[in-house]
């Protein structure tokens, strides 16, 4: 006998999900978190009276009818947790050397506001949002998802939209639709948002990256732990047993199940496993590799993870809506080009100014919650790397244990970011109550991010769809994957992913419901 029904391995926003709702259908769940804390990038942290959120900035689809709204229904949270809007007329700034765009709730709204800025691309962009609304169409085919190639062959015929862009890069697909600059920065400034660059980014991925927040941009009241708590407690509620404080080392399989070995040398035993971890962490370290197929071999040799990612994490004294910031996150480029930010990025010496950094206050979006003492506010400023290996010299060695050299350089590279945000926020580093900066290690040690890649696997077109684990399926009967390595990257993504593996893990298990 089998000690549970299910393991899932990972508490992040993929793992939470997967559990919940297989308890939901009849399983018995053991859920395993190598950290302190539940949550993954949902977990926040906090510092000297500050509460900063990790990974959870704002969300989309959760209004009336919205896809994220109906996920929390089926998952009976949504009376658990709830949402203050961000500005509806400019939840996102985009700073550009000659112009701003503000991204507004609505899509037709926001149309006419591109129209108006740009009156001689009227076409244009009609185009583009025409090539939104077609592959919309696609996505939500009342055929449903093809299961079959002559399935497929048909579905493509019905939505060629699919086969004109499926490979294409965000680039390519507005170089075929403008070539004023400005209007080309304005569209793709959202690309940020996967961590790439338009002339790298899947045309698709970047396309439902804007439709996400179409119908407005929330944040969880109480920060990203709040939406975390929820989970536990509905999880606690339906009987999982949830341990921390349990990284897995190993995953095997024999006629009966599997076995799931921890560090501590633990060993429990389930019919199905749900991996929240990275495909490329789970199949290349944890899984026994002679129960990996071939074909799922020749996959994940094939993957790449995304770029880490550059943090500060500043209390600060400063009156931010004093100083013009409001509760809309600001992204600032240094040159009107896209790309050319993200190159510059790569390339910038340590004494220069950052040309691409994201920038949003916790207390700013949700004033009535304590994420900062009376007078003080909470600030987090990120930004990309660009040299992928520059801390490489110090991932074997234990977080907050690196040495002097690692801590000097991270604190390099953070005064120059935080100097940077002060083209919006003037004398921001003479009034800094806290700072923390954070890197790609840091991100590889609290939520076992693959290299430190914010993103999972990197989301150009050779990795959207087939080139992910999409249907959420490890190539082994019985382990299914979630996460930012299924579907998409993104709490949405990943929460979408867990639905779906849980759902064919009940099929698995053929647990009859309750």
């Amino acid at each position: 006998m089998r000690d549970f029904d299910a393991i899932v391995v990972g508490s992040g926003a993929g793992g939470l999900t997967a559990a919940l709702r297989l308890t939901q259908l009849g399983a018995s769940v053991l859920l395993l978190e190598a950290m302190p804390s539940f949550g993954g990038y949902m977990n926040p942290f906090k510092r000297k009276g500050y509460t900063f959120d990790t990974g959870v900035h704002y969300l989309g689809k959760l209004g009336p009818g919205g896809t994220f709204r109906m996920m929390l229904q089926l998952l009976e949270l949504d009376k658990a947790v709830s949402f203050v809007e961000i500005d509806p007329d400019g939840f996102d700034r985009y700073h550009f050397p000659d112009f701003e765009l503000r991204i507004c709730k609505n899509r037709s709204a926001y149309q006419q506001r591109l129209e108006a800025m740009f009156p001689g691309e009227q076409k244009a962009i009609r185009h583009y949002f025409d090539v939104i609304e077609r592959l919309l169409n696609a996505f939500s085919d009342p055929h449903g998802p093809p299961k079959t190639w002559l399935d497929r062959i048909r579905y493509i015929l019905r939505h060629r939209v699919l086969m004109k862009y499926h490979s294409a890069t965000y680039q390519k697909m507005l170089d075929g639709i403008t070539r004023n600059p400005q209007l080309t920065a304005a569209l793709s400034a959202h690309c940020g948002n996967c961590g790439l660059p338009p002339n790298r980014a899947s045309a698709i991925v970047s396309l439902m990256l804007l439709d996400h927040y179409m119908d407005g941009a929330f944040y969880p009241k109480g920060g990203s732990g709040a939406l975390r708590d929820a989970f536990v407690a509905g999880l606690q509620r339906n009987e999982a047993t949830l341990k921390n404080h349990a990284p897995v080392t190993h995953i095997a399989r024999d006629p009966r199940g599997f076995t799931v070995t921890t560090a501590q040398g633990d060993t429990y035993t389930a019919r199905t496993v749900i991996s929240n971890a990275d495909p490329l962490i789970t199949l290349r370290r944890l899984v026994d590799p002679a129960i990996i197929p071939r074909a799922t071999k020749k996959k994940i040799a094939r993957m790449t993870p995304s770029q880490g990612a550059f943090y500060a994490f500043v209390g600060t004294s400063l009156d931010l809506a004093a100083a013009g910031m409001t509760d809309a996150n600001i992204i600032h480029f240094a040159h009107t080009d896209v790309n050319r930010n993200f190159d510059a990025i790569a390339g910038r010496a340590a004494s220069e100014p950052f040309p691409y950094f994201f920038m949003t206050s916790p207390s700013l979006k949700d004033p009535e919650s304590s994420h900062a003492p009376a007078g003080c506010h909470c600030l987090e400023i990120i930004s990309g790397l660009g040299e992928k290996d520059l801390f490489k010299p110090w991932a074997h060695l234990p977080s907050r244990k690196r040495g002097p050299e690692y801590e000097r350089l991270k604190q390099q590279i953070g005064q120059q970011l935080i100097h940077s945000a002060e083209r919006y926020l003037p004398d921001l580093s003479r009034h800094i109550e806290f700072v923390e900066f954070a890197t790609p290690l840091t991100n590889a040690y609290w939520v076992n991010a693959f290299e430190g890649a914010n993103f999972g696997p990197d989301q150009t077109p050779k990795q959207f769809g087939p080139g992910r684990f999409l249907d959420c399926k490890s190539g082994i009967d019985g382990l299914f994957l979630v996460g930012a390595g299924t579907i998409s990257s993104g709490v949405l993504g990943c929460m979408a992913s867990g639905v779906w593996a849980a759902q064919q893990a009940r099929d698995y298990l053929k647990v009859k419901n309750p």
